[in-house]
């Protein structure tokens, strides 16, 4: 087998997400959105292409798509691909990755291997103020707030051979408003040994709670990434086929989820309050995301089901 170099990619991806969330909540600035993505593909026989791109901008709509394949003709079948887009907006930034390699190895005493992989990261940092009509500024005040997580993710195939394959997926994300912080992360793997998924990590709303102080200015830094890995390889014995495919869709967005309470330290509701920020973005309400189309890799993944019935059938004939 011939890996792919994704751990090296994901940890600086992870890295440079928390960077940018430990930069910006260190000091004032404006809104600021980062992408960055990156796919690839590797055969036993040829490199496939790789392909990665990066954007930072100081408006809303800072995106980026990449995608790579690999493929050979004849009775040998040799194909991988990958595909990523990330995403940073106003409130929210979406992510996707999916990977897919099938294999047809119709000869004796060949060992063949194809890998795909890809990643993508984005994220969003602004400042906002909290003011109440009749408060004075300087008053300390409790907020709680939500990040809403939506999306799929998850690993699909099945090879002749059982060994010589592995799919994962994977997303994280880190969230700060002022003093308060939020991480958190799920991983699925599917290998023949049959591990599952791990991470703290769920899809739904996660509901914080961290002081502010009224008319002040707070920064709020939400940053997230996400990958998708396959690996295949046939039994160098006898003829096998196989296909797989991963894919980690938070195209429905990692976003922020609106401001549930604001109360005084003592617990009393403020109920009258304003809370904007530079982006112009109004942190009272849930950022909206916008309907994805549905995602690559589920269309993927049936396709790869459709393809495999397909091999079955003719190899009964």
């Amino acid at each position: 087998m011939h890996p792919v170099p994704t751990q090296l990619a994901r940890s600086r991806r992870l890295r440079a997400a928390l960077l940018v969330g430990t930069l910006a909540s260190c000091s004032v600035q404006a809104a600021y959105y980062t992408s960055g993505t990156r796919s690839g593909s590797i055969s036993s026989y040829a490199s496939g292409p790789t392909q990665q791109t990066f954007h930072s901008a100081a408006t809303a709509g800072g995106s980026a798509a990449e995608s790579a394949v690999i493929s050979s003709g004849g009775g040998r079948v040799i194909e991988g691909g990958a595909h990523s887009s990330a995403h940073a907006g106003s409130g929210g930034i979406h992510l996707t990755t999916e990977a897919n390699a099938r294999l047809h190895n119709p000869d004796y005493n060949l060992n063949i291997a194809v890998a795909a992989s890809s990643d993508a990261n984005a994220s969003f940092s602004d400042t906002l103020v909290i003011s109440a009509p009749g408060m004075a500024t300087g008053t300390q005040a409790l907020i709680t707030y939500r990040i809403n997580v939506s999306g799929s993710l998850g690993n699909e195939g099945v090879n002749s051979w059982d060994q010589g394959w592995s799919a994962a997926s994977y997303w994280s994300f880190t969230s700060s408003l002022g003093l308060s912080s939020l991480y958190r992360s799920l991983y699925d793997e599917w290998t023949p040994s049959g591990k599952r998924r791990v991470g703290d990590g769920s899809f739904g709303s996660i509901e914080v709670t961290a002081p502010v102080t009224l008319g002040s200015t707070v920064s709020f830094n939400l940053g997230g990434t996400a990958w998708s890995s396959v690996s295949l390889g046939t039994t160098p014995y006898e003829p096998s086929s196989g296909q797989i495919a991963a894919f980690s869709d938070l195209g429905h967005t990692i976003g922020w989820g609106g401001i549930v309470s604001l109360t005084t330290t003592d617990g009393v509701a403020i109920n009258d309050f304003t809370a904007l920020g530079d982006s112009g973005f109004d942190y009272r309400s849930a950022y909206a995301a916008v309907v994805p189309e549905p995602a690559q890799a589920h269309l993927m993944l049936c396709g790869v089901l459709v393809l495999l019935a397909a091999d079955a059938v003719r190899r009964r004939r």
